[in-house]
């Protein structure tokens, strides 16, 4: 592999998942113990008894100190390694053991004992397939600038300057000392890796640089990535907190890249210290990779685009990876040149890529509060999601947009399971118009949405108190200034966000219906129903005139795409702006985004009136329904920018497939450019693009060992095609089917 030494590369690749066995990513990590001397620490299981005995000691103290000495208790227990053979360290307990031992515990206690009916409400809401609910802890990234200027000694200081001379709360007191813990534990974790990287030879590099963020911030390019990579490892590793962004890296590190450069480091040995960081996450490899991203606008107006930036493209190509997964912030002045490198890579296989409108995700920003310099610096996170710096916004709250359409159809009832799951309504033969029908579902979606609200409303009032996030909040600045946990009502924005998925589907189902149904007479309302119920047995040639009719949407159709702008209009006005639990004190916002639900609601789904069948995948994000854009790439990005995406404030991402033979050449490389800009230019959030065919999907397929190498993008993040099941492999197949 480009920079990487061949001993290293195979010592990197092991490091956390052991490559001879099957691939499993959502394991995430996966512990190695023979890497790690027994010298350095105790065994994780010894670690996972060792957390409960010294909890004991703390057991009248509050949460956030609670956590905070067993926090510290595992670094400075878990065996470590630092190896010759890579620049980085190795830490042995990657189980979350906090999160299997103390937050397990709050978390019975609290949802059990203390809110027992909210949590069944959760619980069969997510059995019925309406709403897929679960406590977030999954999206959260710290200020890298804070992180960066401050190292983290310069964090702790901070932290014990802001409670010097203060009459503070009692859970004031807990926050500070809750961090103090923390990060104490943190440095005595630095000075245990230093010693070991010290006293090997050939870690003199590591060593050097541990002993500099020992005592300081970082000051040089490599030991940037060493702060960013040990926050990240502790925060995931050890505090189960998911960090979902590495940094606006060409930003926020450039003037360490330049500090290297000006000092008469080689950019050669800036390649390979970035290649070397890489590969740890490649190495991790988890499924849903690991996001960081690059471009937007400097203060004055410039694009950040600069040559960091293509460095960074250029050692990530040639390194041929898919993890980490790469965001470009698309503003008016990113450079032509720029963007054509990224969509090369892409249509070469590296699909790993995503583009985000940075005017777009300004004035959505702007319209609920945020200035103007906070919406130009805002984070892009997790698949495309996007908030402030300083912000925590949850937001595993996936809403089924079929379920209320069922619940209309069968007088209230689930068409799956005939329980009572929505409100009472009348059967289809008494609705006397579309509108009635349409009306009704509105009612039925309606409940749903407050459903929701009510339910995760109830349960963030107690998120501080399952897992403080003392480690995270020390880097946000409006958490130190008040004493209070981020996910406690401490960050600048405290949002939660509704996830409705399957807008393609539920539009050209209402669609069906009022053509066929109440336009054309073909069949009364009763006897559709009676087919969804029957699974379309003996009416396959109906539901097959059902998907071959065009007027879907995600072809520039005037009626499905109607009725997808009105639905998202009527989820944002009924959901943006509400507040959310009184601890947290923020607002809800909304987003349209399926992740892997579309494969875990769709087998709770009933067959719908766009042809699909029962159980099978529903349509992502805000594209087309598999197999249904029949009308060309411009159709979909023209159907998807009526949507008015900057009216709710995270993502709405358009999943673009593209021929092989349609992006060839420069002729090609043009029309993908002009393609994205033209998404971007009609207000469109963000886009992912596919370059495959059919053919090429229907023999990777058959013969798996040809295509070690292909790269397919997913939802909202990238995979070998070989690691995705055959439901997902045949989705992708009927996509490419229905490519023109």
């Amino acid at each position: 592999m480009y920079l990487i030494k061949e001993r290293d590369y195979d010592y990197i690749s092991n490091k956390y998942h052991d490559t001879s066995k099957p691939w499993n990513g959502f394991g995430r990590f996966v512990r190695r113990d023979e890497i790690f001397s027994p010298e350095t620490g105790m065994s994780p299981e010894d670690i996972l008894t060792g957390i409960w005995e010294n909890d004991k000691k703390y057991e009248n103290e509050p949460h956030p100190i609670r956590k905070a000495h067993a926090l510290a208790y595992v670094l400075k227990n878990t065996r470590i390694s630092c190896d010759r053979r890579d620049i980085f360290p190795a830490i042995n307990m990657v189980d979350r053991p906090l999160k299997d031992t103390i937050i397990k515990k709050w978390k019975n206690e609290i949802f059990k004992e203390v809110i027992p009916e909210v949590e069944k409400k959760r619980k069969q809401l997510e059995t019925d397939g309406i709403v897929t609910i679960w406590p977030d802890y999954d999206h959260s990234v710290p200020m890298w600038d804070r992180l960066f200027d401050l190292g983290f000694p310069g964090l702790l200081e901070r932290s014990e300057r802001a409670r010097q001379g203060r009459a503070l709360t009692a859970e004031q007191k807990a926050f500070y000392e809750g961090v103090r813990i923390t990060y104490e534990g943190v440095l005595a974790f630095i000075d245990r890796l230093y010693e070991l990287a010290d006293a090997n030879e050939g870690s003199e590099k590591m060593a050097a640089a541990l002993k500099n963020i020992r005592t300081g911030a970082p000051n040089s390019f490599y030991e940037a990535m060493l702060v960013s990579y040990i926050y990240f490892m502790i925060s995931e590793q050890v505090d189960s907190l998911q960090v979902r962004s590495l940094s606006n890296f060409d930003r926020q590190y450039y003037k360490f890249y330049k500090a290297d450069l000006e000092r008469g480091v080689s950019e050669e040995e800036i390649r390979t210290d970035l290649a070397y960081f890489f590969m740890q996450f490649t190495a991790i490899g988890n499924y849903w990779n690991q996001p960081v991203y690059l471009g937007g606008e400097n203060a004055d107006g410039s694009t950040v685009i600069g040559e960091l930036s293509y460095l960074f493209l250029d050692v990530y190509d040639k390194m041929g990876i898919y993890n980490p997964k790469v965001q470009i912030k698309v503003a008016d002045n990113t450079p032509k040149e720029f963007l054509q490198k990224a969509l090369d890579m892409i249509r070469r296989g590296h699909n790993s890529i995503v583009f985000v409108s940075d005017a777009v995700m300004r004035r959505s920003l702007i319209k609920v509060g945020a200035t103007e310099e906070q919406a130009r610096l805002c984070d892009v996170k997790g698949c495309y999601e996007y908030s402030v710096q300083g912000a925590y916004n949850s937001g595993m709250n996936y809403l089924n947009l079929l379920k209320p359409l069922e619940y209309a159809l069968h007088e209230g009832r689930d068409g799956v399971t005939g329980i009572m799951a929505g409100l009472s309504c009348p059967s289809p033969s008494e609705y006397k118009s579309f509108d009635d029908l349409y009306a009704e579902y509105k009612r039925q979606l309606l409940n749903v949405i407050n459903l929701t609200i009510e339910t995760v409303n109830s349960f963030e009032d107690y998120l501080c108190e399952v897992s403080p996030l003392s480690f995270m909040s020390a880097t946000l600045d409006s958490c130190i200034e008040q004493g209070r946990d981020a996910i406690g009502g401490g960050a600048l924005f405290n949002g939660s966000g509704l996830s409705p998925g399957y807008l393609a589907d539920i539009a050209d189902s209402l669609a069906m219906i009022q053509k066929y149904v109440f336009e054309r007479g073909e069949l009364t309302l009763a006897e559709f129903v009676g087919m969804l119920d029957n699974n379309y047995e003996g009416n396959e040639a109906f539901r097959l005139k059902l998907r071959a009719d065009r007027e879907k949407y995600g072809n520039n159709k005037e009626r499905p795409d109607r009725i997808a702008v009105d639905i998202v209009d009527f989820i944002v006005k009924n959901t943006c702006g509400r507040p959310n639990a009184e601890r947290r004190g923020g607002t809800w916002n909304c987003s349209f985004h399926t992740a892997r639900m579309s494969y875990v609601q769709g087998k709770k789904t009933a067959s719908s009136p766009n042809g699909r069948l029962l159980g099978e995948e529903l349509s992502k994000n805000i594209s087309a329904s598999m197999g249904q854009n029949r009308e060309g790439a411009t159709a979909a990005v023209l159907s998807a920018t009526k949507i008015e995406a900057s009216s709710f404030t995270s993502d709405s991402n358009l999943d673009m497939g593209l021929l092989p033979s349609a992006v060839s050449g420069e002729d090609g490389l043009e029309a993908m450019y002009g393609l994205l800009l033209t998404y971007m230019a009609r207000g469109g959030k963000s886009m992912q693009i596919n370059v495959f065919d059919a053919d090429t999907l229907r023999d990777a397929q058959a013969h798996p060992e040809k295509y070690g190498d292909l790269q397919i993008r997913v939802c909202g993040w990238n995979v070998l095609w070989n690691n995705i099941c055959k439901e997902e492999q045949d989705g992708f197949i009927r996509q490419a089917e229905g490519l023109v």
